[in-house]
């Protein structure tokens, strides 16, 4: 048998292996500095972040976030230059925040710390914070079914709609007027209350010129101004002027305090909007809309709007702040 030939084993010269040993080591040297780099310059890039700042101040990572996600980088700026303040974050997540009011919620809150800061928003939207009519504004009739008049907003003296009938002495009392579609769906609803609990709405008072509401508010003024205001609108600040305003009894219960505690009161409140209405001046929102509560009077603003009203348990003063004044 022929002799089996050894294989030579191969060896790295020591040079060779010194090499691929050296470049290895400084190889993973190498890596491992890259890295290093990498993260100690995004360290460096994230410690420039609104992020990190505002961390840096007090505020949770979740809070800075969200901070960052609502408000521009000028209110941002802002909130850095100052110290922590919960204030800021729990405006800032509100429902009805407006960016533009911003400053007015931080001032109105830090000087009146009992109001809760859902009232907070809404009080500023709605330019509460400065006092009944210290500001005024004219109402944009241009925002049909939508406009808004309050101790704010106002008509001018001429303001009259061109769509006003005369109301039905079937369903309303003598000499009121309103907007035909107020008239149409007022009609409906009352149909419709009829038929479920037999008993029979009534119009007390729609459509009001301004002229009618100037001898109102003057009768009132003799008192004195603080009662007028009290008690009525001044001329042009009347929803009455509109003609989509109506005060509603019924003639089972056809005084306001009878009709405040009736079963048809109740009905209304939760189910006028399905008619296009809202109770204007509900309870528990006088510091909204600048009047006691009022449980005849109501609003058209059409049913989509008002359903939406109904929902989230708005004023329309609130409403028109958020959604179109803006």
């Amino acid at each position: 048998m022929a002799k089996k030939r050894k294989r030579k084993r191969l060896r790295l010269k020591p040079a060779v292996f010194r090499f691929l040993i050296y470049f290895t080591f400084f190889l993973a040297i190498g890596i491992y500095t890259i890295n290093e780099t990498k993260k100690i310059i995004a360290d460096f890039k994230y410690q420039e972040t609104y992020e990190y700042k505002i961390t840096q101040k007090g505020y949770k990572l979740k809070e800075a976030q969200k901070l960052i996600e609502i408000l521009p980088d000028e209110k941002l700026d802002y909130i850095l230059e100052n110290e922590y303040n919960e204030i800021y974050y729990n405006i800032v997540t509100q429902k009805y925040y407006l960016d533009k009011n911003f400053d007015k919620y931080i001032e109105y809150k830090e000087y009146h710390e009992d109001t809760s800061y859902e009232d907070t928003i809404a009080i500023v939207n709605v330019h509460a914070n400065v006092g009944w009519y210290n500001e005024t504004y004219e109402t944009n009739i241009n925002d049909g079914y939508l406009m808004i008049v309050n101790k704010f907003y106002h008509l001018d003296e001429s303001y009259e709609r061109d769509d006003l009938e005369n109301i039905n002495l079937a369903y309303a009392y003598a000499n009121n007027r309103a907007s035909s579609v107020v008239i149409e769906n007022f009609k409906n609803m009352r149909q419709d209350i009829e038929e479920e609990m037999n008993v029979h709405l009534m119009v007390n008072s729609s459509y009001r010129p301004y002229k009618d509401q100037e001898e109102i508010y003057n009768e009132f003024k003799k008192v004195s101004l603080k009662y007028a205001d009290s008690y009525a609108a001044r001329p042009g600040y009347s929803e009455h002027q509109t003609g989509l305003a109506i005060d509603i009894t019924s003639l089972e219960h056809p005084t306001a305090n009878d009709f405040k505690e009736s079963e048809e009161y109740a009905w209304l409140k939760e189910n006028c909007h399905k008619y296009g209405f809202i109770l204007r001046y509900p309870e528990g929102k006088e510091h909204i809309t600048g009047y006691s509560t009022e449980s005849w009077h109501f609003r058209y603003v059409g049913e989509e709007v008002a359903t939406k009203i109904y929902n989230e348990g708005i004023t329309f003063d609130e409403y028109y702040a958020y959604y179109i004044e803006k």
